[in-house]
């Protein structure tokens, strides 16, 4: 990467996670087209030749905000997931623990509108399908960990299956702009989950 030897100093780490930090948070207010180097050296108060220092492409720069943004979701998720109490729920209740864990009831739109665009560009860039690809595992693992607090069994094509119910009940509300996602995603896991996720 340009800029390697410097960049892997204090300082130039220090400049670096600030650029990615404004090229995350550009990528949250306006999509992936908010993110260019004039935008992020202007956010992160940098000269704009330190975007190209630092990043030996756009690209990078894309997958390294988009990198940031998934990390911290995932945080999120993680943090959603462990505060989830173990018992054995029925449909409704196995639906809503993981329409609260996986999309939450307070999360951005601005969060949820930046994933799904990130899946949809992952196909022009490499880096960014290796995010989504990260991504993917770490919400699998998840998903296992969640039904099986909630007592249910569940192999990986059958959350495979659950994740794409609940991406495609995402993506329609974005799209429709009518309910929450939340509420979409549980609607639509109610009417699935003893079939992909029956009790133990």
């Amino acid at each position: 990467m340009v800029g390697m030897t410097s960049a892997a100093t204090p300082k130039g780490t220090r400049r670096r996670s600030q650029l990615i930090e404004a090229a995350g948070t550009l990528l949250l207010e306006g999509g992936f087209d908010a993110v260019r180097h004039r935008a992020v050296a202007d956010r992160a108060g940098m000269p704009l030749a330190s975007t190209t220092y630092y990043f030996a492409s756009l690209e990078d720069l894309l997958a390294e905000a988009a990198a940031y943004v998934t990390h911290n979701e995932q945080e999120a998720i993680a943090t959603r997931s462990a505060a989830l109490t173990r018992r054995k729920r029925g449909g409704h209740a196995t639906a809503e623990a993981l329409s609260e864990v996986f999309v939450g009831s307070r999360t951005p739109i601005t969060a949820l509108a930046a994933h799904y665009e990130l899946i949809a560009l992952a196909p022009r860039y490499p880096r960014l399908r290796q995010v989504v690809e990260q991504r993917r595992g770490f919400v699998s693992s998840v998903h296992t960990e969640v039904l099986e607090k909630s007592g249910r069994d569940c192999g990986p094509d059958d959350v495979a299956r659950l994740i794409a119910v609940e991406d495609g009940a995402v993506v329609g509300a974005l799209g429709c702009g009518a309910g929450s996602p939340y509420d979409a995603t549980r609607d639509a896991l109610d009417g699935v989950i003893d079939v992909l996720a029956p009790r133990r």
